[in-house]
């Protein structure tokens, strides 16, 4: 970028490059970033005078989490500032998964330096590109600033990218040399998050098809999350007097008490209320989803409706299925101009008698007698509470969660799962007393150093369902998937108690005891599972 012309450009003041930054993310709106202890002073110390959180913690991997989390519950981007921009690396599957989930994440790396660069310096690569080329898969959006005047506009351009239309991670890059340097930054464009607007056209079809169907069914993906257009889901289904199914990740984006909802997951890990609309239904809508392989149970869905699929990456459309109708937009906008089209059509909500049927179909899912507990007590037993968040590292012991009814998209996971730490980093990175995080015990090993940082000065309750490593989510068998065995049981117990304080139980009434009680810190509860349990929704292997 060239030297501008005029004052007018600029943000009026000469600033150095920490400064610059530190002003341009409290100017985007940033009041939160992640880092790790490596970040120098002078750079903490701007970055405070600015009035930002600068949330520290020992490994720029578990600044990653935390900032995922953060983006996941909030809807905003998670910024993570490494200095030196190498350490990124240590946290490279945290970025795939963002990536793979749409997950917005704004990383800012430091080079050592643009000028004198194959010195050898420490934590340096061969080559100043390199990392951008090891992370380049997985980020929508990358650019290194290289004058301190370029500092405000990129990092604006960054923050903008990782939140339009398919959310996902971005990265800026920024010469080292440029803290100790002074120059006018560049005024900021005030530039918005794009959203992609719907084909009128193809609004139009969708509203004729849905308007003359006599059972349309509406899957809800996490689209509809994304663009917060969870209320206007609620109003076409009630419009239409249609049902509504979820996708796992999706759960929340409508109430499960709801009298249309009719539950979560498609084909074999559908429910069989929702297993029967698809079949009958002659038109489907499916929003905002990739109709991944956890939700479909392996794309094992059977239908015979006329399919409509919506999704703001077009990518995604017609690699499961081929829709008759292909709808690239924004979720929440498509929502918008459908519902205003369909109101000029009926001026009164429909009824089509379906949400008996529905209700009628509701029930606790029956499971064997058995001792120990098994995924399926635990989930019954959290009904009897009100969390506000939920954070779930999703594994073979903790799948039958799907099946707790949430009626607000307080619900946060991955269908990816390319690597764990939702369940522990939500809930630290949260800190709300009432929030849930479930993991399995690889998942809480993974988070021990992230517990152990931050349990004195956290609340909220973590959930370890315990099965010694007994079983593993199995996807070799079939594109279905089903609980592996493993052969192995390791007795963690100890571990756990010692390391973070973990209270370990082993019985209904225990769990419901020590879920039921106060406590002003961070509740670690080890929850031994029958390694020989069975699932309601997995199926038997």
């Amino acid at each position: 970028m060239s030297q501008p012309k005029r004052k007018e450009e600029t943000v009026g003041r000469e600033m150095t490059g920490d400064e610059a930054l530190a002003y341009v993310l409290k100017e985007i709106g940033i009041k939160k970033v992640f880092t790790s202890n490596a970040i120098p002073d002078f750079l903490r110390d701007r970055l405070t005078q600015y009035n930002l959180t600068v949330d520290t913690s020992l490994t720029i991997r578990d600044a990653l989490l935390l900032a995922d989390a953060f983006a996941r519950d909030t809807g905003d981007a998670g910024v993570v500032i490494s200095t030196p921009e190498s350490l990124l690396l240590e946290g490279n599957s945290v970025v795939a998964q963002a990536f793979s989930d749409s997950v917005p994440l704004l990383m800012i790396g430091t080079l050592r330096s643009y000028r004198d660069v194959g010195k050898a310096r420490v934590e340096e690569l061969k080559s100043p590109d390199d990392v951008a080329v090891s992370l380049s898969p997985f980020v929508k959006f990358k650019e290194r600033v290289i004058s301190i005047e370029e500092i405000t506009v990129t990092v604006e351009k960054g923050y903008k990218e990782a939140l339009s239309n398919r959310m996902r991670p971005a990265l800026v890059e920024i010469a080292e040399e440029l803290f100790r340097l002074k120059a006018y930054p560049l005024s900021t464009a005030e530039q918005k998050p794009e959203r992609k607007t719907p084909d009128k056209n193809t609004v139009a079809k969708v509203a004729e098809v849905l308007g003359n169907s006599k059972l349309p069914v509406i899957i809800a993906g996490y689209g509809v999350r994304a663009s917060g257009a969870s209320a206007q889901l609620l109003e076409l289904a009630e419009l239409l007097d249609a049902p509504v199914i979820s996708t796992f990740r999706a759960k929340g984006a409508f109430p499960a008490s709801h009298p249309l909802y009719a539950g979560e997951g498609l084909g074999a890990f559908s429910t069989d209320v929702g297993s029967k609309l698809m079949i009958e239904a002659d038109s489907i809508l499916v929003l905002g989803s990739r109709l991944p392989q956890l939700s479909t149970a392996g794309w094992s869905m059977k239908y015979k409706g006329f399919l409509m699929h919506n999704n703001v990456d077009g990518e995604d459309i017609g690699k499961v299925i081929m829709p008759q109708v292909p709808i690239v937009a924004d979720t929440g906008l498509f929502l918008k101009e459908l519902i205003g089209v369909l109101k000029q059509k009926f001026k009164e909500n429909m009824n089509r008698g379906i949400r008996g049927e529905i209700a009628t179909s509701r029930k606790v899912y029956p499971i064997k007698p058995h001792s120990g507990l098994w995924p399926y007590d635990i989930t019954r037993l959290l009904m009897q509470f009100n969390f506000s968040k939920y954070f779930i590292d999703l594994s073979a012991p903790t799948m039958d969660l799907v099946r707790l009814p949430v009626d607000r998209p307080v619900w946060h996971m991955s269908e990816t799962i390319i690597e764990k730490g939702i369940g522990v980093a939500g809930v630290i990175q949260s800190n709300d007393p009432n929030s849930l995080g479930i993991t399995d015990v690889s998942g809480a090993l993974k988070g021990l150093g992230l517990i152990q940082q931050r349990m004195k000065k956290t609340v909220g309750t973590i959930l370890i369902m315990n099965d010694g490593g007994a079983t593993y989510l199995d996807t070799f068998k079939s594109d279905i998937p089903s609980i592996g065995r493993s052969g192995v049981t390791m007795d963690l117990d100890e571990q756990l108690e010692r390391s973070i304080g973990a209270i370990t139980v082993d019985t209904y009434s225990g769990l419901k005891d020590i879920l039921g009680e106060k406590k002003e810190s961070l509740k670690v509860i080890n929850v031994k599972i029958d390694p020989d349990y069975e699932s309601v929704v997995l199926l038997k292997p």
